[in-house]
């Protein structure tokens, strides 16, 4: 199995970023001096507002800046899931960690193969919780489960239809697009009641992907391979 992580795409990403942000903190201080200048010489209203306009610019610059810096460029949990597939999968399928693409946005992981395209959200969370159809619920202290305020199975939903619609886009319609969120920690316990999305632990995931992903052939080899391409590079 190949494991391929996007980096430059990321990095790129985050550049981008920071360059809107130090643009926009250009113009803040622009805006702002305007505003002084005016509120000096005219002692117009219309300082004030220019003086507003430029601290409002400023922190959104400063929010684009923050957001270049952070940009995560790896996905650590993700590792872990690779790791326990590529024990088992052949070299006709990849497994792409942290992708971000516009028009796509973010998503854990993406594993392409034979059976299609498998979207991952991860958790690396402990604790004992219940899914139940979409919901979660969590327990702590040995209480009674209460609704979690994490939401993987609608977030992997999201992921799913925005991915088909990528694909679908770049002429990969047929391309099937299924989901799992899969926890890593070892300090985890799951349960579920008909679950929307499958899910599993590191330590039941081939068991669970076999039973749904795993179940057939259904794309060429050339058609993994444009999607590997569509999604990766």
């Amino acid at each position: 199995m190949q494991n391929l992580n996007p980096t430059r795409i990321v990095a790129r990403r985050g550049r981008d970023m920071m360059i809107i942000g130090a643009l926009l903190l250009m113009v803040a201080l622009v805006a702002g001096g305007c505003g002084l200048v005016v509120l000096l010489l005219l002692s117009s209203s219309l300082g004030w507002i220019l003086m507003l306009l430029g601290f409002i610019i400023l922190l959104a610059g400063t929010g684009f800046l923050v957001r270049g810096l952070t940009y995560r460029k790896e996905n650590l949990p993700a590792l872990a899931v690779a790791e326990v597939l590529a024990r088992e999968l052949d070299a006709s399928y990849t497994f792409i960690r942290n992708v971000s693409r516009r028009k796509l946005g973010y998503i854990d992981a993406v594993l392409v193969g034979p059976p299609g395209a498998l979207v991952f959200r991860i958790v690396d969370k402990p604790g004992i919780f219940l899914n139940e159809g979409s919901d979660w619920l969590e327990r702590k202290g040995g209480q009674t489960f209460v609704l979690s305020r994490m939401s993987p199975t609608r977030e992997c939903v999201t992921d799913v239809y925005a991915l088909r619609e990528y694909l679908a886009v770049r002429g990969l319609s047929s391309v099937p697009v299924f989901a799992v969120v899969v926890f890593t920690s070892p300090q985890v316990q799951l349960s579920a009641r008909q679950p929307v999305v499958p899910i599993a632990e590191l330590r039941t995931l081939m068991t669970v992907l076999r039973r749904d992903y795993l179940l057939e052939d259904r794309i060429d080899a050339k058609t993994v391979e444009a999607t590997v391409q569509a999604i990766y590079a």
